[in-house]
Protein backbone atom coordinates (compact mmCIF):
# COMPACT_ATOMS: atom_id res chain seq x y z
CA UNK A 1 0.00 0.00 0.00
CA UNK A 2 1.11 3.16 -0.99
CA UNK A 3 1.78 5.49 2.47
CA UNK A 4 1.33 9.16 2.72
CA UNK A 5 4.22 10.43 4.92
CA UNK A 6 3.05 12.81 8.37
CA UNK A 7 0.44 14.89 6.79
CA UNK A 8 2.31 18.41 5.53
CA UNK A 9 1.12 20.95 3.43
CA UNK A 10 4.29 22.75 2.54
CA UNK A 11 3.41 23.07 -1.13
CA UNK A 12 0.12 22.92 -3.10
CA UNK A 13 0.17 22.69 -6.88
CA UNK A 14 -2.79 23.71 -8.73
CA UNK A 15 -3.45 22.48 -12.20
CA UNK A 16 -4.54 25.87 -14.05
CA UNK A 17 -6.12 25.76 -18.12
CA UNK A 18 -7.52 28.91 -17.46
CA UNK A 19 -11.35 27.87 -17.28
CA UNK A 20 -13.31 28.85 -14.62
CA UNK A 21 -13.27 25.86 -12.82
CA UNK A 22 -9.99 26.06 -12.35
CA UNK A 23 -10.02 29.63 -10.81
CA UNK A 24 -12.09 28.20 -8.09
CA UNK A 25 -9.87 25.37 -7.24
CA UNK A 26 -6.88 28.31 -7.18
CA UNK A 27 -9.24 30.39 -4.73
CA UNK A 28 -9.26 27.21 -2.20
CA UNK A 29 -5.49 26.71 -2.97
CA UNK A 30 -4.86 30.02 -1.95
CA UNK A 31 -6.98 29.76 1.41
CA UNK A 32 -5.01 26.18 2.23
CA UNK A 33 -1.90 27.89 1.64
CA UNK A 34 -2.73 31.23 3.69
CA UNK A 35 -4.05 28.67 6.53
CA UNK A 36 -0.78 26.25 6.07
CA UNK A 37 1.75 29.15 5.30
CA UNK A 38 2.14 26.53 2.09
CA UNK A 39 3.72 27.69 -1.54
CA UNK A 40 1.74 27.78 -4.26
CA UNK A 41 2.84 26.00 -7.60
CA UNK A 42 0.63 27.31 -11.00
CA UNK A 43 1.01 24.32 -13.50
CA UNK A 44 -0.04 25.00 -17.12
CA UNK A 45 0.58 21.86 -19.58
CA UNK A 46 0.10 23.05 -23.14
CA UNK A 47 -0.49 19.45 -24.53
CA UNK A 48 -0.56 19.74 -28.28
CA UNK A 49 -3.85 17.35 -28.20
CA UNK A 50 -5.43 19.71 -26.30
CA UNK A 51 -5.89 23.73 -26.83
CA UNK A 52 -5.68 26.68 -24.90
CA UNK A 53 -8.36 29.09 -24.94
CA UNK A 54 -8.21 31.35 -27.36
CA UNK A 55 -5.77 29.53 -29.39
CA UNK A 56 -8.02 27.69 -32.12
CA UNK A 57 -4.77 25.60 -34.21
CA UNK A 58 -3.38 23.61 -30.83
CA UNK A 59 -0.20 21.97 -33.34
CA UNK A 60 0.37 24.95 -35.72
CA UNK A 61 0.44 27.67 -32.76
CA UNK A 62 2.89 25.27 -30.67
CA UNK A 63 5.20 28.30 -29.69
CA UNK A 64 2.52 31.21 -29.04
CA UNK A 65 0.50 28.81 -26.89
CA UNK A 66 3.68 28.52 -24.66
CA UNK A 67 4.14 32.18 -24.96
CA UNK A 68 0.06 33.07 -24.12
CA UNK A 69 0.25 30.63 -21.18
CA UNK A 70 3.32 32.00 -19.42
CA UNK A 71 1.90 35.29 -19.59
CA UNK A 72 -1.42 34.49 -18.69
CA UNK A 73 -0.15 32.45 -15.35
CA UNK A 74 2.12 35.61 -14.49
CA UNK A 75 -1.27 37.43 -14.33
CA UNK A 76 -2.69 35.34 -11.92
CA UNK A 77 0.35 35.20 -10.00
CA UNK A 78 0.30 39.01 -9.30
CA UNK A 79 -3.02 38.14 -7.57
CA UNK A 80 -1.01 36.09 -5.43
CA UNK A 81 1.59 38.54 -4.70
CA UNK A 82 -1.19 41.00 -3.48
CA UNK A 83 -2.68 38.19 -1.44
CA UNK A 84 0.92 37.68 0.34
CA UNK A 85 1.18 34.11 -0.97
CA UNK A 86 4.24 32.82 -1.86
CA UNK A 87 4.25 31.41 -5.28
CA UNK A 88 5.81 29.91 -8.46
CA UNK A 89 4.61 29.79 -12.08
CA UNK A 90 5.43 26.46 -14.39
CA UNK A 91 4.51 25.87 -18.21
CA UNK A 92 5.43 22.65 -19.90
CA UNK A 93 4.72 21.20 -22.80
CA UNK A 94 3.34 17.15 -22.98
CA UNK A 95 0.66 15.07 -21.16
CA UNK A 96 -1.29 16.42 -18.74
CA UNK A 97 -1.50 13.56 -16.52
CA UNK A 98 2.19 12.55 -16.88
CA UNK A 99 3.45 16.18 -17.15
CA UNK A 100 1.29 16.82 -13.80
CA UNK A 101 2.77 13.30 -12.41
CA UNK A 102 5.97 14.02 -12.98
CA UNK A 103 6.31 17.68 -11.42
CA UNK A 104 4.81 16.52 -8.38
CA UNK A 105 7.43 13.97 -7.44
CA UNK A 106 10.38 16.90 -8.79
CA UNK A 107 9.03 19.43 -6.50
CA UNK A 108 7.77 17.48 -3.51
CA UNK A 109 4.19 18.78 -3.85
CA UNK A 110 1.65 17.90 -0.69
CA UNK A 111 -1.16 18.31 -2.29
CA UNK A 112 -2.88 18.53 -5.68
CA UNK A 113 -5.99 20.87 -6.31
CA UNK A 114 -7.95 20.60 -9.34
CA UNK A 115 -11.30 22.01 -10.41
CA UNK A 116 -13.60 20.08 -12.21
CA UNK A 117 -17.18 21.61 -14.10
CA UNK A 118 -19.52 18.93 -12.54
CA UNK A 119 -22.97 19.08 -13.14
CA UNK A 120 -25.15 21.05 -15.34
CA UNK A 121 -21.80 21.30 -17.69
CA UNK A 122 -23.44 21.43 -21.22
CA UNK A 123 -21.56 18.59 -22.07
CA UNK A 124 -22.54 16.08 -19.52
CA UNK A 125 -22.20 15.27 -15.99
CA UNK A 126 -18.28 13.60 -15.72
CA UNK A 127 -16.09 15.55 -14.36
CA UNK A 128 -14.07 15.78 -17.83
CA UNK A 129 -11.36 13.29 -18.46
CA UNK A 130 -8.27 15.42 -17.75
CA UNK A 131 -9.55 15.86 -13.95
CA UNK A 132 -10.31 11.98 -13.89
CA UNK A 133 -6.97 10.87 -15.48
CA UNK A 134 -5.15 13.26 -12.88
CA UNK A 135 -7.23 11.25 -9.83
CA UNK A 136 -6.24 8.31 -10.76
CA UNK A 137 -2.36 8.99 -11.78
CA UNK A 138 -1.10 11.54 -9.34
CA UNK A 139 1.41 10.37 -6.21
CA UNK A 140 0.15 12.81 -3.38
CA UNK A 141 -4.00 13.49 -2.25
CA UNK A 142 -6.00 15.51 -4.30
CA UNK A 143 -8.59 18.17 -3.06
CA UNK A 144 -11.19 18.74 -6.29
CA UNK A 145 -13.09 21.58 -6.07
CA UNK A 146 -16.32 21.61 -7.77
CA UNK A 147 -18.05 24.95 -9.42
CA UNK A 148 -20.69 25.52 -6.96
CA UNK A 149 -19.03 24.42 -4.22
CA UNK A 150 -19.05 26.72 -1.14
CA UNK A 151 -15.92 29.32 -0.91
CA UNK A 152 -15.63 29.70 2.94
CA UNK A 153 -13.97 26.01 4.08
CA UNK A 154 -10.37 27.98 5.36
CA UNK A 155 -11.82 31.17 6.63
CA UNK A 156 -12.23 31.66 10.40
CA UNK A 157 -15.81 32.36 10.45
CA UNK A 158 -16.97 28.70 11.48
CA UNK A 159 -15.82 25.49 13.12
CA UNK A 160 -14.77 23.61 9.94
CA UNK A 161 -16.20 19.89 10.20
CA UNK A 162 -14.78 16.92 7.66
CA UNK A 163 -16.79 13.95 6.62
CA UNK A 164 -15.04 10.97 6.03
CA UNK A 165 -17.07 8.25 4.73
CA UNK A 166 -15.75 4.88 5.78
CA UNK A 167 -16.57 1.05 5.19
CA UNK A 168 -14.03 0.07 7.71
CA UNK A 169 -11.55 -1.31 4.98
CA UNK A 170 -7.84 -1.17 4.77
CA UNK A 171 -8.41 1.60 2.23
CA UNK A 172 -10.23 3.59 4.76
CA UNK A 173 -8.16 3.10 7.63
CA UNK A 174 -4.89 4.11 5.47
CA UNK A 175 -6.76 7.84 5.06
CA UNK A 176 -7.75 7.85 8.10
CA UNK A 177 -4.55 9.29 9.75
CA UNK A 178 -4.25 11.68 7.15
CA UNK A 179 -8.05 12.93 7.97
CA UNK A 180 -7.32 13.05 11.23
CA UNK A 181 -4.13 15.22 10.83
CA UNK A 182 -6.10 17.54 8.69
CA UNK A 183 -9.19 18.29 10.78
CA UNK A 184 -6.55 19.36 13.63
CA UNK A 185 -4.99 21.17 11.90
CA UNK A 186 -7.82 23.32 10.40
CA UNK A 187 -8.86 23.39 14.65
CA UNK A 188 -12.05 21.11 12.95
CA UNK A 189 -14.52 18.44 13.93
CA UNK A 190 -14.75 15.00 12.37
CA UNK A 191 -17.34 13.43 11.48
CA UNK A 192 -17.88 9.43 10.36
CA UNK A 193 -20.12 8.03 8.48
CA UNK A 194 -21.32 4.57 7.29
CA UNK A 195 -23.37 4.20 4.61
CA UNK A 196 -25.41 0.95 4.99
CA UNK A 197 -27.08 -0.42 1.37
CA UNK A 198 -28.55 -3.28 2.83
CA UNK A 199 -29.95 -2.89 6.26
CA UNK A 200 -32.90 -0.72 6.85
CA UNK A 201 -32.49 -1.24 10.66
CA UNK A 202 -29.22 0.34 10.30
CA UNK A 203 -29.56 3.05 12.36
CA UNK A 204 -30.28 0.69 15.69
CA UNK A 205 -27.75 -1.98 14.30
CA UNK A 206 -25.32 -2.61 17.36
CA UNK A 207 -22.42 -3.66 15.32
CA UNK A 208 -21.72 -0.49 13.99
CA UNK A 209 -21.02 1.72 17.06
CA UNK A 210 -18.61 -1.71 17.57
CA UNK A 211 -17.20 -1.05 14.29
CA UNK A 212 -17.12 2.51 14.77
CA UNK A 213 -15.04 2.07 18.57
CA UNK A 214 -12.43 -0.31 17.09
CA UNK A 215 -11.82 2.43 13.85
CA UNK A 216 -11.60 5.33 15.57
CA UNK A 217 -8.67 2.92 17.72
CA UNK A 218 -6.25 3.96 15.02
CA UNK A 219 -6.78 7.55 15.62
CA UNK A 220 -3.80 9.39 17.87
CA UNK A 221 -6.76 11.45 19.23
CA UNK A 222 -10.61 9.91 19.09
CA UNK A 223 -11.81 13.18 20.69
CA UNK A 224 -10.97 14.62 17.26
CA UNK A 225 -14.38 12.49 16.41
CA UNK A 226 -17.31 14.53 17.24
CA UNK A 227 -19.85 12.26 15.54
CA UNK A 228 -20.42 8.69 14.14
CA UNK A 229 -23.32 8.47 11.62
CA UNK A 230 -24.99 5.47 10.25
CA UNK A 231 -27.37 5.91 6.94
CA UNK A 232 -29.15 3.75 4.63
CA UNK A 233 -29.27 4.25 1.02
CA UNK A 234 -27.43 4.51 -2.52
CA UNK A 235 -23.50 6.00 -1.00
CA UNK A 236 -22.82 8.45 -3.02
CA UNK A 237 -26.28 9.94 -2.68
CA UNK A 238 -26.21 9.68 1.05
CA UNK A 239 -22.68 11.13 1.41
CA UNK A 240 -23.81 14.30 -0.40
CA UNK A 241 -26.81 14.37 1.45
CA UNK A 242 -24.92 14.02 4.77
CA UNK A 243 -22.45 17.06 3.72
CA UNK A 244 -25.02 19.11 2.95
CA UNK A 245 -27.38 18.12 5.66
CA UNK A 246 -24.02 18.81 8.52
CA UNK A 247 -22.58 21.71 6.75
CA UNK A 248 -19.35 19.87 5.90
CA UNK A 249 -16.53 21.75 4.58
CA UNK A 250 -14.45 18.92 2.99
CA UNK A 251 -15.06 15.42 2.48
CA UNK A 252 -12.43 12.91 2.81
CA UNK A 253 -12.59 9.61 0.99
CA UNK A 254 -10.12 6.65 0.82
CA UNK A 255 -10.70 5.07 -2.64
CA UNK A 256 -8.86 1.95 -3.90
CA UNK A 257 -5.90 2.11 -6.52
CA UNK A 258 -5.62 -0.20 -9.70
CA UNK A 259 -4.74 -3.19 -9.02
CA UNK A 260 -1.55 -5.02 -10.80
CA UNK A 261 -3.57 -5.85 -13.62
CA UNK A 262 -4.46 -2.01 -14.32
CA UNK A 263 -8.08 -2.98 -13.17
CA UNK A 264 -9.81 0.08 -11.14
CA UNK A 265 -12.10 -0.09 -7.82
CA UNK A 266 -14.28 2.45 -6.19
CA UNK A 267 -13.55 4.80 -8.55
CA UNK A 268 -17.26 5.55 -9.47
CA UNK A 269 -18.32 6.49 -6.06
CA UNK A 270 -15.66 8.99 -5.73
CA UNK A 271 -16.69 10.42 -9.23
CA UNK A 272 -19.94 10.43 -8.09
CA UNK A 273 -19.58 12.50 -4.96
CA UNK A 274 -17.38 14.98 -6.54
CA UNK A 275 -19.66 15.87 -8.92
CA UNK A 276 -22.54 16.28 -6.65
CA UNK A 277 -20.49 17.85 -3.66
CA UNK A 278 -21.48 21.56 -2.21
CA UNK A 279 -17.78 21.20 -0.58
CA UNK A 280 -14.14 20.28 -1.90
CA UNK A 281 -13.18 16.41 -1.70
CA UNK A 282 -9.65 15.19 -1.31
CA UNK A 283 -8.84 11.85 -2.54
CA UNK A 284 -6.83 9.43 -1.46
CA UNK A 285 -5.87 6.58 -3.47
CA UNK A 286 -4.35 3.72 -1.48
CA UNK A 287 -2.57 1.14 -4.11
CA UNK A 288 -2.86 -2.32 -3.50
CA UNK A 289 -0.29 -4.11 -1.59
CA UNK A 290 1.85 -6.63 -3.66
CA UNK A 291 2.33 -10.22 -2.54
CA UNK A 292 5.97 -10.70 -0.45
CA UNK A 293 8.57 -13.01 -1.71
CA UNK A 294 9.68 -15.87 0.92
CA UNK A 295 12.91 -13.68 2.16
CA UNK A 296 10.61 -10.59 3.10
CA UNK A 297 7.72 -13.17 4.68
CA UNK A 298 10.95 -14.78 6.09
CA UNK A 299 12.25 -11.68 7.56
CA UNK A 300 8.92 -9.94 8.77
CA UNK A 301 8.95 -13.50 11.06
CA UNK A 302 12.10 -12.18 12.39
CA UNK A 303 11.25 -8.92 13.48
CA UNK A 304 7.98 -10.42 15.23
CA UNK A 305 9.78 -12.90 17.22
CA UNK A 306 12.56 -9.96 17.53
CA UNK A 307 15.18 -12.70 16.35
CA UNK A 308 18.49 -11.59 15.06
CA UNK A 309 19.15 -11.92 11.60
CA UNK A 310 21.89 -14.41 10.92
Amino acid sequence: MREYPEFTMKTIMVGVDFSDASYGALNYAKQLARCFSAKILLVHVVDDMRTTPGMEQPKASYPRRMDSAEEALQKIAAGLSYDVVRYATIVRAGSIRETIAALIDERGADLLVIGTRGKGYKDGEGLGSVAEALLRAVPCPVLTVGKYVRQDACEGTHMRTVLFPTDFSRTSRFALAYTESLTKHLAGRLLLLYVDENDVHAKQHPGHQEEFQTFVKGLKDSSVVTESITRTGRPADVIVAVSTEKGADFIVMGVDGADQAGKAHNYGLAFDVIRSAKCPVFTLFAQPEREMTEAEEFRRQQERLSIPHS
